[in-house]
């Protein structure tokens, strides 16, 4: 079984506001590694490059540990894994046009490969689901659009390379016996609306950075997967009904509590 509902986890890349959303929802559940490129220490300290509205990771003490770890070496990520229940993959370079593809791509090979020969229960991969990409084939003009459609990245460096690790990742879930869930994200937000903000309206695929680190504990203590592996919108639903929600509700029980709804009421 799969299932990973006590036990060590290994977060990679752990030290954005994702790492830090996931970090605050899983410290009181399980036993954390919690990895980035930098010393945890030193993240901690500064603000987050996305912004003051965007959480910074907490630094956590025993039992819990910090690693510096390089996860384009894949030594590091052996190590890092040896021990651990299951792994959960942040790590992402966006502009960068050698390093996009050593983090995006070789580095999601390195991870897949080491929790293969962990032995991991569970590997939970996440990667960018761009609403609007400025090509023909991109989904923006679709509605209710669901997560197992083909990924088109089209020549973004970002989306691209992400999708490339996000295939080494499947070659590695139906062939090597790991299952794979991967959560698929756009934009993020935190959970307090300001007031200036009430009635302004937002994008289509959004999640609350709250609601993003409880869908980590979700997809750790789902029940096994219909198959090896299982691409997640993580998202609220809006009323956009741009993209479909109702697969993480059904396999994963997790939805957003966030809806944003004042973000589309007009002010009285």
């Amino acid at each position: 079984m799969a299932t990973v509902k006590e036990g060590k986890i290994v977060i990679f890349g752990a030290g954005g506001p994702v790492g830090a959303a996931s970090i605050q929802a899983l410290k009181s559940f399980y036993t954390l590694r919690v990895t980035d490129l930098k010393p945890m220490r030193e993240i901690a300290s500064q603000e987050s490059p996305q912004g003051p509205n965007a959480p910074v990771p907490e630094l956590l003490q025993s039992p819990h540990e910090n690693r510096v770890v390089d996860i384009t070496c894949y030594d590091q990520v052996l190590e890092a894994c040896q021990g651990m229940d299951a792994a959960i993959n942040l790590t992402v370079v966006r502009p960068h046009p050698v390093l996009a593809f050593r983090v995006n791509m070789s580095g999601a090979y390195n991870i897949a490969r080491a929790a293969v020969e962990c032995g991991l229960k569970r590997l939970i991969h996440t990667g960018p689901f761009h609403h609007a990409l400025s090509h023909n084939a991109d989904y923006s003009n679709d509605f209710e659009v669901a997560e197992d459609i083909p990924l088109h990245p089209g020549d973004d460096l970002y989306a691209l390379s992400k999708y490339l690790g996000g295939h080494i990742i499947q070659v590695f879930a139906e062939r090597c016996g790991l299952e794979v869930l991967t959560f698929l994200f756009c934009g993020f937000r935190p959970r307090k609306i300001r007031d200036e903000e009430k009635g302004r309206g937002l994008g289509p695929f959004y999640t609350s950075w709250e609601d993003t680190g409880e869908s980590f504990l979700y997809g750790l203590r789902a029940a096994e997967m219909p198959t090896p592996y299982e691409p997640f919108f993580i998202c609220s639903k809006l009323p956009h009904r741009h993209y479909r929600v109702d697969k993480a509700k059904r396999l994963l029980g997790w939805e957003a509590q966030d809806d944003f709804a004042e973000m589309y009421r007009k002010k009285s």
